[in-house]
């Protein structure tokens, strides 16, 4: 007869990147939702929303979870990123984590749960804590859903998780400014987001009153598969 193999200890954790605009300083900024921590490791740094996978939880759902109890319950947008598997990733022992990236839209609040966070705050992705005070490996995973972020929206429907239901030309192109850090024309701009995704289109009998010269409201709605 076999053995029965032990299996060798790894935890398995789940990290999400949480995304939303908001107007800064220099105008409208990407940013990102942290959390500092209350016990060991990194006590009173600053860390991504995580935490271990349940024995009987998915990891999309743990993902849910965990950001729900960051936001207050907030509506997101949710994609797997990576797996983190450095081997001095975590002091405590072997961790595995499996992060995700979310879209909030710009509404979107932060609620820190009093057992293991003493506080939650948005912070642009620019001005992240200074060096040494970001727990873990989160600032390399802060990173790589940025660069996907950036990577995937010219061709994926991406900004509009970041943006209310009816939008301006104006909003949308200063979504892509602010997520590329670069200018785009604006009088191409319109033309190219057309084309791209076909389920843009304008509202039938509204405007934007906000400006001297009214701007045509549009709104984004996914294609059938």
């Amino acid at each position: 007869m076999f053995e029965q193999a032990s299996l060798p200890r790894v935890a398995v954790s789940v990290d999400v990147v949480g995304f939303r605009l908001q107007s800064g300083e220099a105008g409208l900024e990407l940013q990102v939702l942290l959390v500092r921590r209350l016990p060991p490791p990194f006590a009173w740094q600053w860390a991504l929303p995580g935490g271990v996978l349940g024995a009987d939880e998915r990891l999309a759902a743990c993902a849910c979870r965990l950001l729900r109890e960051r936001t207050g319950g907030a509506e997101f947008y949710l994609e797997q990123l990576y797996t983190f598997d450095a081997l001095d990733r975590d002091p405590r022992g072997r961790t595995l984590s499996v992060a995700y990236y979310a879209l909030l839209r710009g509404d979107a609040g932060e609620a820190p749960a009093e057992r293991d966070a003493a506080d939650a705050r948005w912070w642009p992705v620019r001005r992240l804590p200074a060096g040494g005070m970001l727990a873990f490996d989160h600032a390399q995973v802060i990173r790589a859903a940025h660069e996907r972020l950036r990577g995937k929206l010219d061709y994926a429907p991406l900004a509009f998780h970041l943006l209310p239901a009816t939008f301006t030309m104006t909003q949308l192109r200063r979504v892509y400014e602010a997520i590329q850090e670069r200018s785009y024309d604006p009088t191409n701009f319109p033309r190219a987001m057309l084309a791209r995704f076909p389920g843009l289109a304008p509202v039938v009998g509204e405007r934007d009153r906000t400006s001297k010269r009214p701007a045509r409201v549009y709104r984004y709605e996914a294609p059938p598969a």
